[in-house]
């Protein structure tokens, strides 16, 4: 990612190995039940539109340098007010409580506020 060309604003979203969304497929994956209780999340892409899906955008934490801070998306060419819908692809990794290095499986789910999508109004 280049530096901004036009407006820039931003949405928060924390996504975060807490999460109920997360531990549900930790659990339906028998992560918990085989002790791999910890989670990370790897990555983030979200996915966004100010137009009904007209257009899309996607930002994401692999981007260099990084739009996403401690759960703040940085939108370039989306002025700040702007009412956008977006969705979130997200990478997990499971861990053995303790375990600090690597992971023993990792998966992916989307956080869309049940299929529904999420809507905000950036700032």
């Amino acid at each position: 990612m280049f530096p901004a060309k036009g407006p820039m604003s931003t949405l928060h979203f924390l996504v975060h190995g807490e999460m109920a969304e997360l531990k549900r497929v930790a659990d339906a994956k028998g992560w918990t039940s085989l002790g791999f209780s910890t989670l990370s999340v790897k990555w983030l892409e979200l996915h966004w539109t100010s137009d009904g899906w007209k257009t899309t955008h996607q930002v994401s934490s692999n981007d260099v340098p990084c739009p996403v801070v401690n759960g703040t998306f940085h939108l370039s060419g989306c002025p700040a007010g702007t009412e956008v819908e977006f969705a979130i692809h997200v990478g997990i990794a499971c861990h053995a409580p303790g375990d600090t290095a690597g992971s023993r499986d990792v998966a992916d789910l989307w956080l869309n506020n049940g299929g529904k999508n999420f809507v905000q109004t950036t700032k």
